[in-house]
C-alpha cells in the first residue's frame, strides 16, 4: 500500500478522493487550509488510523512527509469562491503547484495535477494564438484559468527534468460533499428544486455542458495515477453533453419537484454565454483506450444521489 498526499484534501473532490484511497488501504495525508473547503467533509475519516490531517497552505509551505504519490487538488474551483479570492487562487495554482513538484522531485514520488478543460477552452476561443498571447485576462475566470495554465507549464518543466508528473484536465464534476451553496449549476438547480423555487436559466438555455459524477471521476484519476502514461494531459468528463434547459427539466423530473423554469437574461455577459455555446465535449478516448475508463453513472442517478446527500445532511431543505 502507498503513502499518499492529497493537497486540497478537504475540498469536494479531495475529500472524496481521501475516502476512496483509505478504503483501498492506503495511508493518506490530507493537507488543506480550509479557506474554501470544509472540515466537515473529512470528519468521517478521522476514525481511520491511516488518515492524517495537515493544516496549512501549499502556496506557503509543504511539509516533507514521506509519500509515494501526490494528488494536487489545492485550488478553489467554484466561480463564487475563486472570484472572491483571485490572488489566493493564483498563488494556490502557481506557488502551491511548484512546492508540491519540489516535494515530488525530492522524494521521487508520482504527482497528479488536476487541471481544467478551461485551459484549452480559452485557447480555442482565441482567433489567432501567437507567441505574444497573454491569456484572456478580462475573463471573470482568468485568475483560475491562467493559474491552471501556469501550473501545467510548471508540471511540464519538472517532467522534462525527470519528475513523474501527470496532468488531468477535468470537466464539470458533481456529487456528495459539494456545498449546498456551491455556485455551480447542478447544486444550484438541485437546491432550488428541493425548495420548490424557480430554476433560473440565463438566455434560452441552449448552451450545452457535460457533468461527471464524483465516483466516476475518482475511478479515472486513480487509474491515471497508476497508469504508464507520461505527463498527458488526459481529459476526464462525461462524454454526453446536455443543454442547460434539459438539465433543468431533468432535475425537476428526477426530484418530483413543482419548480418552474424561469428564463432570466441577467447575470452573465454575452461573452460568457458565447463561450458556453462553444464549449467542447470531453475527449476521453485516451483514458478509454489506455486504461479502460468511461463514466457509468447516468445524470439522473447522480442528481438523485446529490439531492439525497443534501437532505440527509441538512434535514428539511428550507
Amino acid at each position: 500500500m502507498s503513502k499518499i498526499l492529497v493537497a486540497g484534501g478537504a475540498g469536494f473532490i479531495g475529500s472524496n478522493l481521501c475516502g476512496r484511497l483509505i478504503e483501498y488501504g492506503h495511508t493518506v495525508y490530507c493537507m488543506d487550509n480550509l479557506s474554501t473547503s470544509s472540515a466537515e467533509n473529512i470528519s468521517d475519516l478521522y476514525s481511520s488510523n491511516r488518515f492524517h490531517f495537515i493544516p496549512g497552505d501549499v502556496s506557503k509551505h509543504v511539509p516533507e512527509v514521506l509519500v509515494d504519490q501526490i494528488y494536487n487538488c489545492a485550488s478553489p474551483t467554484a466561480p463564487g469562491h475563486y472570484q472572491r479570492a483571485p490572488e489566493a487562487t493564483i498563488e494556490a495554482n502557481v506557488e502551491g503547484t511548484e512546492n508540491l513538484l519540489k516535494l515530488a522531485e525530492k522524494q521521487k514520488a508520482k504527482m497528479l495535477q488536476t487541471s481544467t478543460i478551461r485551459v484549452t477552452e480559452e485557447l480555442e476561443k482565441t482567433v489567432c494564438v501567437t507567441d505574444c498571447y497573454m491569456g484572456d485576462l478580462d475573463n471573470p475566470h482568468a485568475c483560475y484559468v491562467e493559474g491552471k495554465r501556469k501550473a501545467e507549464t510548471l508540471c511540464r518543466e519538472y517532467f522534462e527534468k525527470g519528475t513523474d508528473v501527470k496532468v488531468a484536465r477535468l470537466y464539470n464534476t458533481y456529487g456528495p460533499k459539494m456545498s449546498r451553496d456551491d455556485s455551480r449549476v447542478v447544486p444550484q438547480f438541485i437546491m432550488r428544486a428541493l425548495r420548490g423555487d424557480p430554476l433560473l436559466i440565463v438566455g434560452e438555455g441552449v448552451q450545452r455542458d457535460s457533468f461527471c459524477y464524483i465516483s466516476d471521476m475518482l475511478d479515472g484519476l486513480m487509474a491515471y495515477m497508476n497508469s504508464d502514461i507520461k505527463f498527458g494531459p488526459v481529459e476526464f468528463g462525461y462524454p454526453d453533453p446536455i443543454s442547460i434547459l434539459d438539465l433543468a427539466r431533468l432535475t425537476i423530473a428526477t426530484l418530483g419537484s413543482k419548480s418552474e423554469i424561469v428564463f432570466n437574461g441577467i447575470g452573465r455577459s454575452e461573452k460568457e454565454l458565447a463561450a458556453k455555446m462553444r464549449r467542447p465535449i470531453p475527449d476521453i478516448s485516451e483514458a478509454r483506450q489506455r486504461f479502460g475508463w468511461c463514466p457509468r453513472v447516468p445524470l439522473d442517478v447522480g442528481i438523485k444521489s446529490l439531492a439525497d446527500y443534501y437532505i440527509a445532511k441538512d434535514g428539511m431543505i428550507e
